[in-house]
């Protein structure tokens, strides 16, 4: 085979086992994060009788690692910022729960930080709108969410000190993913390397290629 063929071969190689690797690596990454299916209230919705609890439901299951709800956060506030959870999220399954008791008429925003089936914790938030009833008493709400555990109350992003351990639960695609892209990046070098020996000594019985 012509030293030009066998070079075009070699750098075929090379991209393929880069496309590969590429491929790879995100959708380990990624496939794995739970995400919001739904929530009562809805996103967006206009909530117009007595709101005591908000679930939120996920397409997985969400890992209690504390045992209590405290590894997981949920906070309802208000446009003022004032906090309406009247307790610690409760874990079944798929759903979070937060009891609460809300304040006058208005917007709120439900923010949680949980930890997915894979480990790692997952942020978002949604909102709705509170029309009170006129029977139902206006709580006055908290500067701060509740104490659950040994949880921070200085906001969502407090729980990430135990973040890393959750991370670590959720690397266990990543060894497979690495010796996956290492195999096929080996294998590439070795094809490489084969290819430029060959064309250096050219062809069987002839000169050296120049």
């Amino acid at each position: 085979m012509a030293p030009s063929a066998l070079r075009r071969i070699a750098v075929a190689a090379s991209v393929t086992a880069a496309a590969a690797v590429l491929a790879v690596a995100p959708a380990v990454s990624a496939s794995a994060h739970d995400y919001l299916v739904s929530s009562t209230p809805a996103d967006g919705s206009t909530q117009s009788e007595k709101l005591d609890q908000v679930v939120l439901t996920f397409n997985d299951r969400v890992l209690d690692l504390s045992g209590d709800g405290s590894s997981n956060v949920v906070e309802v506030t208000s446009s003022a910022g004032r906090h309406f959870e009247s307790g610690c999220p409760a874990i079944a399954d798929t759903d979070v729960t937060v009891p609460v008791a809300l304040g006058d008429s208005g917007r709120y925003t439900v923010t949680w930080q949980v930890v997915s089936a894979d480990g790692h914790t997952v942020s978002d938030s949604i909102g709705f709108t509170y029309d009170r009833p006129a029977d139902v008493d206006a709580a006055a709400g908290r500067a701060s969410r509740p104490t659950c555990g040994d949880q921070p109350t200085s906001g969502v992003g407090a729980s990430a000190s135990s973040s890393g351990a959750e991370e670590g639960a959720g690397t266990s695609a990543l060894p497979v993913a690495l010796g996956v892209g290492g195999g096929i990046i080996l294998v590439a070098l070795v094809a490489v390397v084969v290819v430029l020996t060959r064309s250096r000594k050219g062809p069987a019985g002839g000169p050296p290629a120049q």
